[in-house]
């Protein structure tokens, strides 16, 4: 893109079009520190019934007359919902040589792939809606208003698909899918989180678990984690991939999609944590367009996005007694 001329929309385009497979999609970038550890539903277009069924049960002893079972579980459904988002960016070309040519020339990609600054500037707008997508995975709660049009009401994320679920008593600790933890601190951390774990039916504890909580939790773990164990000199305990006391069925996901200073603790499986979007292109999608500003540069993309948990029976999930976002 020669800076000092008009931007030619279509060869920005074609140009696109050529070096696409060294675009990255949105869902790789940021917000894959969360996707990695859900389960993706490509081809969703509007709405999906998930549904696992519960509590079944057929098995007895031989008396060699057929009874027939009446007890095959129940079907519990719940809406992958998925809702269309964009990302909109227009601003002069001209403003980001500088980051162009420090990133591009500076060692970032090789300076024989001769990547175009078109794809470059293509490339950070995806990059920065992935970072959006990353900071509302959690605390995004859809609104129809006309008049709410950030990330944040676009969709519903899901800490606040827990948070709906515990204040229509869903969720809750007489239905054994909470748990009281209560205020967690350095002294007792480690001991409430086994506890949790512990609390969980037989069936869960043999799965390979998640234990997701936010980056200060994290950070309070290890520092519990360092009063309790024994060090050798030059140790560091910092960063713990597993709940200590699970033998490694329970995986410490630590994430900064979480709000800041939040005491909420999510415990799961990978397979109940499902995302769902129409096509993996759509990831990739941002276009440019005319703006009437001959030095303008103008680009969009749209896709859709929802989450959903597969189930919150207690079998399946539980959390602790603690808001999402503390008041």
């Amino acid at each position: 893109m020669d800076l000092k001329k008009p931007i030619d929309i279509e060869a920005v385009n074609t140009t696109v079009r050529k070096h696409k497979d060294v675009l990255v999609p949105l869902d790789m970038l940021d917000v894959k520190d969360v996707l990695k550890d859900c389960t993706p539903m490509p081809g969703v277009t509007d709405s999906i019934t998930l549904g696992k069924t519960e509590n079944g049960t057929i098995a007895r002893k031989y008396t060699g007359v057929f009874i027939g079972a009446d007890n095959l579980g129940k079907i519990v459904p719940r809406t992958l919902v998925v809702n269309p988002i964009v990302a909109e960016m227009a601003d002069e070309p001209e403003r980001y040589r500088r980051a162009f040519i420090s990133e591009v020339r500076g060692g970032l990609w090789t300076a024989d792939a001769k990547h175009p600054f078109e794809v470059w500037l293509i490339q950070h707008g995806i990059n920065l809606a992935s970072q959006d997508m990353h900071n509302s995975i959690f605390t995004a709660k859809y609104d129809s208003s006309p008049d709410k049009k950030a990330i944040e009401n676009a969709y519903n994320g899901w800490g606040s698909i827990l948070m709906d679920e515990k204040t229509a008593g869903n969720i809750s600790v007489e239905k054994k899918n909470v748990f009281a933890t209560g205020v967690l601190s350095r002294a007792d951390i480690g001991d409430k989180l086994l506890s949790m774990w512990r609390n969980m039916p037989k069936t869960f504890r043999r799965k390979e678990s998640l234990l997701w909580i936010s980056e200060d939790v994290a950070d309070m773990y290890d520092d519990w984690l360092k009063d309790e164990t024994t060090q050798l000199a030059d140790t560091d305990v910092a960063g713990a991939q597993y709940l200590k006391g699970t033998n490694k069925r329970c995986r410490i996901k630590r994430t900064s999609a979480f709000p800041e200073n939040s005491q909420l603790v999510l415990l799961t499986t990978r397979a109940n944590m499902v995302y769902g979007f129409d096509k993996a292109s759509d990831m990739t999608g941002m276009k440019a367009f005319p703006s009437g500003n001959p030095y303008l540069f103008t680009a969009t993309m749209m896709f859709v996005f929802g989450c959903q948990f597969v189930s919150i029976h207690p079998s399946e999930l539980c959390i602790n007694d603690q808001p999402l976002t503390p008041a």
